[in-house]
């Protein structure tokens, strides 16, 4: 078998309401966008894979598919450390060029006649889940909210800390505490410590170490689970000694790219939690090696999911064959984020259980197929 083609797609799903990310203080948006990616093959098998592109670097994920086709058209998918050499080389002038391995992973699944998490040696068929807010409410809101997720079956939920002041965020875990008391495991992430309100001239107010040390204080003091991405990703140093000097697990790593830097994190100690993207930090295969590694420091491996489209999927796939993992990200914020918009374009959507997990699908490959009228109803690209 031999890939024929690479194509892509770039759509734009409307949110139910507008969704305001925390992440982007200020910024308002009207829908989710997914990037879809095809590797076509001679035998009539196709591979799907999605990440996100977001509208100020689209031109440049398209520009990463059309030199990437170049590298790996000719190659049979099942050739993976191959094309993850090419992929790597791809990378240095490029951006984000693993979904295209993550789309050979569908087609070898599917040419086998088996799920792509068997396939990869699996220790589980359920993925248990944490439920991924994106949105700064009140804290009342967040009350009914926490309450609401503990009805639908969830056992987690992870928090965005945006305040200017410790106070007003730890009162946000404060309050889902008041409300669902231990039901709920609560992660809180900071992004790097930059989506709190800016300044006057512009910048994001950033976390300080003592403010990154001082808010983990407070969180282990309420029982969380993990603080993710306190101090800048390339902080390895200061994540260390803030991961030695509290006791709440300091997670990280969903932007760093490759195999040396999770290396450097394990060495140092910066993080007990590593949390490597399918799409942005490396492919499938290569988060598979992270965690190997990552399991002989007696480490967790919590991949970080916030992917549309089929990314969650993928995701769950990769967890299912990693022993050192505990949750996986599963964005769900009614009514603005909502599996209707995140996962958009798929066939089936995918939701949690009363056990607080998704169970994976059975049929070959990644299980669940692209709407490809969905796909040209809410194309952006053409």
């Amino acid at each position: 078998m031999k890939i024929t083609d690479i194509t892509y797609d770039c759509v734009q799903v409307p949110f139910p309401e507008e969704f305001h990310p925390t992440w982007y203080p200020g910024k308002t948006e009207q829908g989710q966008v997914i990037f879809v990616v095809r590797v076509h093959t001679d035998e009539g098998i196709t591979g799907y894979a999605n990440m996100e592109a977001p509208h100020g670097i689209l031109k440049l994920v398209c520009a990463t598919m059309d030199y990437a086709k170049e590298m790996i058209i000719g190659d049979s998918p099942f050739d993976i450390e191959k094309i993850m050499f090419k992929l790597r080389n791809v990378a240095r002038i490029a951006t984000r060029p693993w979904v295209i391995e993550n789309a050979c992973w569908d087609i070898i699944g599917k040419a086998a006649g088996l799920p792509v998490y068997q396939l990869l040696g699996a220790c589980r068929d359920r993925i248990p889940v944490y439920a991924a807010w994106g949105e700064l409410r009140s804290n009342e809101q967040r009350k009914e909210d926490a309450g609401r997720l503990v009805e639908e079956g969830f056992k987690a939920v992870k928090i965005r800390f945006t305040h200017e002041t410790i106070k007003e965020d730890i009162a946000i875990v404060e309050a889902v505490r008041e409300a669902v008391g231990d039901k709920l495991e609560i992660m809180a992430d900071a992004n790097q410590g930059t989506a709190c309100e800016r300044n006057n001239n512009g910048f994001p107010c950033v976390w300080s170490y003592e403010r990154a040390r001082d808010t983990a204080r407070e969180m282990e003091r309420l029982g969380c689970a993990w603080l993710e991405e306190p101090l800048w990703r390339y902080n390895f140093d200061g994540l260390a000694k803030l991961n030695e000097e509290v006791d709440i697990p300091i997670a990280g790593g969903e932007i760093n790219i490759g195999i040396p830097d999770f290396k450097i994190m394990l060495e140092k100690g910066s993080y007990e939690i590593l949390q490597p993207n399918c799409t942005m930090s490396t492919g499938i295969s290569y988060i598979r090696k992270i965690a190997a590694l990552a399991d002989s420091y007696g480490k967790t491996v919590n991949p970080h999911a916030y992917i549309p489209g089929t990314g969650v999927l993928q995701s769950m796939h990769m967890v299912a064959s990693i022993p050192n993992f505990t949750w996986l990200e599963y964005p769900y914020d009614p009514p603005t984020l909502t599996p209707g918009a995140f996962q958009g374009i798929l066939l089936e959507p995918y939701f949690v259980e009363k056990d607080g997990c998704i169970p994976l699908p059975k049929k070959p490959g990644f299980g669940i197929g692209i709407d490809e009228e969905l796909v040209k109803m809410y194309s952006i690209l053409h």
